[in-house]
């Protein structure tokens, strides 16, 4: 019920006032004019648009078969599965993730504009801003093949530990004593073929097992289950080197025989430790909720009223034209790299923009048209660095890169229709499209080898956003007659719309709701 309370509060504005003459309300400000502007809006969104189909806010953190997709550090673990089990198509899945999430912004504006002469006017406008996103993450792992690596040196356990130290021990203590019995000459014929391949074998085996589950700089944070599928192939081929070094003389020492793999399937609470434990390989803040409060990105520029014929003096309608050009400063607060869940309050960066405002109308009916184009200009972030589409990026991704995030260009129509002389409902209709971004390492020190910034650019899209209001426009400062009161000149206005169409890359599907009051005083005449 509380949206009901805006226009409520402009109706009763119209009622107070619907004697007094006014206009629709200029996008400039009169000569000698100082008009102050408080903007209060909220926006909310938990679904999204991408490739023109709708689907959760947070669709890129979940997945029906939640693995490399999602992880980019499993597509490593994915390639030393399948060198062990010597296949090409293998991929560890840790079951379905089902990720579900809300977006909210609500910002609070305060300008000012300055009406220097009768068409140029200057403005600025500071806004403060939260941005708040809540996530709800559940995990299905009944359908997947993969756990938590239990050996695994930031996130396993002591014991694990140990049996994969002691495992890979005798493996080496085996391999070793295969090459020197080659060297010594020990087999001839068929026998020293087959004991050169099950060297090399036993050595990629061996490796790759290594590299999955103990080594400190890329040991998988999860691994097979030793009971699935793959976990049995991968025993299974540990099982025939060892029955093939005993066939050669070379026994097995030790009690160890198998590799430490997943004991259960992946349980939430071991998944969300495992991103957030400073020794494991993810180190992100929680993903329950992120929020942050701070200024946004101010806006200062400069409107020019071209032409000025609208509602005057015994005339209803009319036609007008004003020239916006705005600067952007990046005054706002940025995302942490290391929430994945984080919207900042800002951009970041400079942004240009120009745009044209048309005012038409005839008795009753009228419309407001406008369109511009915002330049967004290239800016340094730290990031983590992966596809779009795979959020889950560990920590030792993190690094500099420059981001040029693509242009905007906007339409939009407000049809209206006059209730009163100064009081109108009006219809939304806006079209943005923005050009595909495009992200690079900031230097050559900051590159990842293999693995490209520009993973991170979000293509091309459009959208379309359609709603409606209600607007009133009072007596502004130029009314008021020299040596009168003036009495409260003020316009306010009312607007609510959603975005319904969405097509090329991700679009946030917003519903917003904006109130807005400006009121004037004469500085000069």
């Amino acid at each position: 019920m509380h949206q009901y309370r805006p226009l409520a509060a402009t109706l009763l504005l119209v009622v107070s006032a619907a004697s007094l003459p006014a206009q629709l309300a200029p996008v400039g400000t009169p000569k000698g004019s100082l008009r102050f502007d408080i903007q209060g809006a909220f926006q909310s969104a938990d679904r999204r648009f991408f490739g023109g189909q709708t689907e959760d806010y947070l669709a890129d953190f979940g997945s029906p078969a939640f693995g490399s997709d999602r992880i980019p550090l499993l597509r490593t673990a994915d390639s030393l599965i399948r060198l062990v089990l010597n296949t090409t198509d293998y991929r560890q899945s840790l079951g379905v993730e089902r990720a579900q999430g809300i977006l909210t912004i609500g910002k609070g504006t305060i300008g000012a504009a300055l009406g220097v002469t009768s068409k140029l006017t200057l403005f600025a406008h500071v806004p403060w801003v939260e941005t708040r996103v809540q996530s709800t993450l559940r995990n299905d792992s009944t359908t997947g093949d993969g756990g938590l690596n239990p050996a695994h040196p930031g996130l396993g356990n002591p014991a694990d530990q140990a049996l994969a130290n002691a495992f890979f021990s005798s493996f080496d203590q085996a391999l070793t004593t295969l090459q020197s019995r080659l060297q010594g000459g020990i087999y001839t014929g068929s026998d020293s073929l087959l004991a050169e391949n099950v060297l090399r074998r036993g050595q990629t085996v061996r490796d790759a097992l290594y590299d999955l589950t103990l080594d400190p700089a890329q040991a998988s944070p999860f691994v097979p289950l030793a009971a699935s599928t793959a976990g049995q192939a991968i025993v299974d081929t540990v099982h025939g080197l060892q029955a093939t070094l005993g066939s050669l003389g070379v026994p097995w020492s030790g009690t160890t025989t198998d590799p430490v793999l997943a004991a259960g399937h992946l349980t939430d609470q071991q998944f969300s430790d495992a991103l957030v434990d400073p020794s494991g390989p993810f180190q992100t803040f929680p993903l329950t909720e992120a929020k942050i409060t701070r200024m946004g990105d101010v806006d200062v520029g400069a409107i020019f009223t071209v032409i000025d014929r609208f509602d005057r003096a015994g005339q209803t309608g009319g036609f007008r034209l004003a020239v916006t050009g705005l600067l952007r400063l990046p005054t706002g607060q940025l995302d942490n790299p290391n929430s994945l869940l984080d919207v900042g309050t800002g951009n970041g960066r400079y942004e240009v923009g120009t745009s044209g405002t048309a005012d038409l109308g005839a008795g009753r009916l009228g419309a407001r048209l406008s369109g511009g184009y915002l330049l967004r200009l290239p800016a340094l972030r730290v990031r983590r660095v992966s596809d779009i589409g795979a959020p889950y990026a560990e920590i030792a991704r993190l690094t500099n890169v420059r981001e040029d995030a693509g242009d905007i260009l906007s339409l939009g129509a407000r049809p209206f229709f006059r209730l009163a002389r100064n009081f109108a409902i009006h219809g939304i209709v806006d079209y943005v499209r923005v050009g595909a971004d495009a992200v690079a390492y900031d230097s050559p020190a900051d590159a990842i080898p293999g693995i490209s910034a520009n993973g991170l650019a979000n293509e091309s899209r459009s959208s379309v956003a359609v709603g409606g209001g209600v607007n009133y426009v009072g007596r502004a400062a130029h009314d008021c007659e020299k040596g009168r009161r003036c009495g409260w000149p003020i316009d306010a206005s009312w607007n609510y719309s959603t975005v319904t169409t969405g097509s090329g890359g991700r679009v946030v599907k917003f519903r917003m709701t904006t109130l807005e009051i400006r009121w004037y005083q004469r500085l000069w005449r």
